[in-house]
């Protein structure tokens, strides 16, 4: 059984996350459009980030209907 601690824990950690894929996608945009190279860990850990909060809580919520 899941404590109501966790959750709210997994919730914060995931509007972090968000937060973050947000952050991470400006960056990227504006070094995008100042011709400058996009680092490989820029678009890893926006890759990083959907897997474990958007894609594994699809999965999740899919699993539980």
């Amino acid at each position: 059984m899941i404590s109501d601690e966790e959750i709210e824990l997994y919730q914060n950690q995931r509007k972090l996350a968000l937060s973050t894929i947000d952050d991470l996608t400006q960056l990227k945009i504006d070094l995008i459009e100042s011709d400058k190279p996009v680092p490989q860990f820029i678009n890893n850990a926006i890759r990083h980030l959907k897997k474990k909060y958007l894609i594994q809580d699809q999965t999740i919520g899919e699993m539980l209907r």
